[in-house]
């Protein structure tokens, strides 16, 4: 909701790993909440009402233990002291809730899963986008988690310039959506538009240069 914005970064603790609290992107101004769930962390911007950022770790342990099912109950975070965007942002705006850090990284705990569907993960995206090329990029994530048995992911929407709205909270749309992938032995990074698109992965890929000067964030991974 639209309120006063906050002048301080105020850190809400859980249960996250201190890797998770670690190696967390900087952005200095207002627009900066951090907020801790169990299953990861985030930056709120009041202003576009959705993370600047979420960061959240996927291991293969936890890939291969279904204990959660999906409910889809999305809600608002009351975590966010100046107020999430609400569900209702976006009923007939003809934009999918698209989630930051995905469902289906959190299938190993009922309580993580459900946190995914708080409305501070959730952004606005194509139904095209959302079910195809970011889609992709989340089973990709998921394959390197296997393989790398531990990764690190970081993903928003680039909140940047005069940006189109929906709702009442006037929730932001992004053009360009970000997501980096790392752990000890490697970092990949991929800007990839809000739209349709039928590339391969490897198209989208990009420097970490690129995506700060993009962003307006600083990333400094270990």
């Amino acid at each position: 909701m639209k309120k006063l914005i906050l002048t301080i970064s105020i850190i809400l603790f859980g249960f996250v790993s201190n890797a998770q609290l670690l190696d967390i992107p900087q952005k200095i101004d207002s627009n900066n909440q951090i907020i801790v769930h169990d299953a990861y962390i985030l930056s709120y911007n009041e202003t576009c009402e959705q993370a600047n950022w979420v960061k959240y770790m996927v291991t293969k342990a936890e890939l291969d233990t279904v204990n959660a099912k999906r409910k889809n109950n999305f809600k608002e975070d009351e975590k966010v002291l100046t107020g999430s965007a609400s569900l209702d942002d976006y009923k007939g705006s003809g934009y999918d809730r698209g989630h930051l850090a995905p469902a289906a990284v959190f299938v190993n705990d009922q309580e993580e899963m459900d946190e995914s569907f708080y409305m501070s993960n959730i952004s606005p995206q194509t139904p095209s986008f959302n079910r195809g090329i970011w889609k992709r990029l989340e089973n990709y994530e998921r394959e390197l988690a296997n393989e790398h048995d531990t990764i690190y992911v970081i993903a928003g929407g680039i909140l940047k310039g005069n940006l189109p709205t929906i709702g009442e909270n006037e929730v932001c749309i992004p053009k360009l959506y970000f997501k980096i992938i790392y752990n000890k032995d490697f970092v990949m990074c991929f800007i990839m538009r809000n739209v349709k698109s039928f590339d391969p992965l490897n198209m989208f890929k990009q420097t970490i240069s690129v995506l700060e000067r993009e962003s307006g964030l600083k990333f400094k991974l270990n």
